[in-house]
């Protein structure tokens, strides 16, 4: 309880320098910069000041260019702010004489004293205070029926006078299952239209993926028979039927049981919608399109076309009445700097309604959620002229997403309950080496979201992606100077960083290949006029060819190699020759060191595992992997194969090789540590040596979970009209 009286400045300097030092703000740099700007501009009678526009430029060092209206860091910063301060005073701070606050909507600080009064420490209501209590409802049964480890709490402590009103309530939740919920591409837990079920995938011990379908009234959970490897779960709108990909094939299964019934095929899919005409839209793997399914089968027909503009569409929802569909179109700038467009279900009436989002969501009573740096954020809609108004309004600031590939683990039904999945502290890591004892070193101990570390050749320098404010680039970072160098000058998609013979870099996207000198000296540039996403992985050992995987709308990825032409400063390349095309996936394709085997990661058994093929291709292939594994790497010894397990676990494996015969021995583990999850991103590369590893580390959470911990809340429409209307 906090008493409004005025309080010295000496005391309020004294209190910020407090919490700045404590645990909660220690590695929370934007945080801490943020609550001292604030707090001294306050005291030095500035507070008229903190207006957005100088929070971005002079708090969080944007300048002078910083636009508002195009980067929500202000809104999503200081989100963040209040939940830290709330968590500070909840645990650390809770003596403290004075507390800082700071209201939701504002960014004035208040100073008050912390006068803890008696009857809220006896845990009794303070006067004029309402006991909130919770009705009979089969969610609330169901979520206090899965045991000790789910908390209920009110998320947010307004209660109204009007009790007919509904009160958002949240719930921290342990899914009890065999298995754990996965990293792959989509969204792992979902929630019926009418918010009876819930549905999520699960992997096991294997790697192998299933199915598991929970009725909201009831505490066990059902494993669906018949679902192995499946992804991208999404129900129908009644509940009772579950559509999904596995096989690469679109399917759906009751969600009682039953056998799965195949719809279309389906090279991929990035997003399904089941609408109310018994009509599903999905993305199904070629870039630019959307596909409307009949629920009961057939062939796809494509309603929605962007692929004349290389732009990617992705995760649609059809909204009310199944007329229109939201969806995520993507044009090379990764998913923070994607739009939220809507058009009508058969196509046309295209418009933008969010500039630089991604995962629209429309919750019911006129609001349309999108997430952007891992923040879900709220703005009015209107359905019947299919248009937003006013500001956007942070709500989450933890929501685990994919700044490449878009999606977010976050799911609201029609009734206004809402689950997500929380990022791992804004999708940060560190970097660190790993010896052969298990022993780290850190190289990059500051927190960051980085991402595709490539060595050099030589270990001397760290070719890596890091993502600022919502923006990609590719950064160099010397070994021996502890120098980074930003190489890149504008924003862009860049995947699969492979260093070339001439010591610069080629990358990837979803516009093909591209290159960069390692200088920066030059912009990054387009090799060649593909349309469709490529990712380089690795060079010949003479220098002369490159591999690579590709997108296709009929096959998903497959693995080709291409002639690398030598004739200016520029690179050039020929013409490009298949290496594996089948139904599977297959990426990473990695060159051996005698540039004889062909090593790569393929789902062709509804697992990821790693193979090796003879290059050229002979038609046979070993398989590499016991349980599971993607992202391969030859040391350079000329002995081992390096790989990543689904637990984010690197494996090695010794390897001899006679003629055409490829003998693999037994994986055992590189150390016990577990890397950051990058989901089917790779988060590890091998030093020239072969005697150590750089992977990407988890970061100390500052609220520790378990895999399968998810949070549901309901009445959370409840929550965005209160939200919105305080703005």
């Amino acid at each position: 309880m906090i008493d409004e009286s005025p309080v010295d400045r000496g005391a309020v300097q004294n209190q910020l320098e407090r919490v700045l030092s404590s645990a909660v703000f220690s590695r929370a740099e934007r945080s801490s910069a943020l609550l001292r700007f604030i707090v001294e501009q306050t005291l030095n009678g500035d507070a008229d000041r903190l207006k957005e526009f100088t929070l971005g430029a002079e708090a969080l060092g944007r300048g002078e260019s910083f636009d508002p209206r195009t980067d929500p860091v202000v809104r999503a910063e200081a989100s963040r702010l209040r939940a830290r301060l709330e968590q500070y005073y909840k645990t650390l701070g809770q003596a403290d004489p004075v507390v800082i606050a700071l209201s939701k909507g504002g960014y004035v600080p208040r100073f008050v004293p912390n006068a803890a009064r008696p009857d809220v420490l006896a845990g009794k209501p303070a006067p004029g205070k309402r006991v909130l209590r919770f009705a009979r409802s089969p969610v609330v049964a169901w979520a206090c029926a899965v045991g000790s480890a789910v908390v209920a709490a009110v998320a947010w402590v307004a209660v109204r006078p009007n009790q007919q009103d509904p009160l958002p309530a949240r719930f921290e939740v342990e899914l009890r299952f065999e298995g754990i919920l996965p990293s792959d591409v989509g969204t792992t837990v979902v929630l019926s239209p009418n918010g009876t079920r819930m549905a999520f995938v699960s992997r096991d011990a294997d790697g192998r993926t299933h199915l598991n379908v929970r009725s909201l009234d009831r505490a066990d959970t059902t494993r669906l028979a018949g679902t192995e490897g499946a992804r991208g779960p999404f129900l129908s709108p009644d509940g009772r039927w579950l559509g999904f990909w596995a096989d690469g094939k679109l399917k759906k299964i009751a969600a009682d049981g039953g056998s799965p019934i195949v719809l279309c095929d389906a090279s991929d899919l990035l997003g399904g919608s089941w609408g109310d005409g018994d009509t599903i839209i999905a993305a199904l793997g070629a870039p630019g399109q959307l596909s409307r399914v009949p629920a009961a089968g057939g062939k796809p027909a494509v309603v929605i076309d962007l692929s004349a503009e290389s732009t990617v569409v992705r995760w649609p929802q059809l909204l009310p009445g199944g007329q229109a569909v939201i969806y995520t179109a993507m044009s090379g700038a990764g998913a923070d700097g994607a739009n939220i467009e809507v058009q009508s279900a058969a196509g046309g009436n295209r418009r933008v309604l969010v500039k630089g989002g991604t995962f629209g969501r429309y919750v019911r009573d006129g609001y349309l959620t999108y997430v952007n740096q891992g923040t879900l954020y709220a703005v009015r809609m209107n359905l019947s002229t299919l248009s937003v108004h006013g500001a956007p309004v942070p709500l989450l600031d933890d929501v685990g997403y994919s700044p490449l590939f878009g999606y977010a683990q976050v799911d609201v039904s029609q009734t206004g309950m809402l689950v997500y999945r929380k990022g791992s502290e804004g999708g940060q890591s560190i970097i660190s080496w790993i010896d052969r004892a298990g022993q780290t070193l850190p190289l990059l101990p500051t927190p960051g979201r980085y991402g595709w570390m490539r060595l050099s050749p030589d270990g001397q320098r760290l070719a890596l992606t890091t993502h600022e404010s919502g923006i990609a680039s590719i950064s160099i970072y010397e070994v021996k100077t502890t120098e980074m160098t930003r190489v890149t000058t504008r924003p862009g998609e860049y995947t699969g960083l492979t260093w070339m013979p001439d010591g610069n870099l080629a990358f990837g996207g979803a516009a093909g290949l591209g290159w960069i000198q390692s200088t920066g000296s030059t912009d990054a540039t387009r090799l060649g006029t593909g349309k469709t996403a490529q990712t380089p992985w690795s060079i010949s050992p003479d220098g002369r060819r490159l591999a690579y995987y590709e997108r296709s709308p009929e096959t998903g990825f497959d693995l080709w190699t291409i002639p690398m032409l030598h004739t200016s400063k520029v690179p050039s390349f020929g013409q490009p020759d298949p290496f594996l095309r089948t139904r599977a996936f297959e990426v990473y394709p990695a060159f051996s060191p005698d540039g004889q085997w062909m090593a790569y990661a393929s789902n062709e058994a509804g697992v990821w595992e790693i193979y090796v093929r003879r290059f050229p291709d002979g038609g046979t292939k070993v398989r590499v992997s016991t349980s599971g594994g993607v992202v391969p790497y030859w040391s350079p010894n000329g002995r081992e194969l390096f790989y990543r397990t689904d637990a984010n676990r690197v494996m090695v494996v010794g390897y001899t090789t006679v003629g055409d015969s490829f003998a693999v021995g037994t994986p055992r583990p590189w150390s016990q540590h577990a890397l950051a999850d990058s989901g089917v991103l790779p988060n590890f590369a091998v030093d020239a040596s072969g005697e150590r590893i750089l992977a990407l580390m988890p970061t100390t959470p500052r609220d520790p979970q378990s895999p399968n911990h998810v949070t549901v809340i309901l009445n959370f429409d409840e929550e965005v009209r209160r939200r919105a209307a305080a703005r």
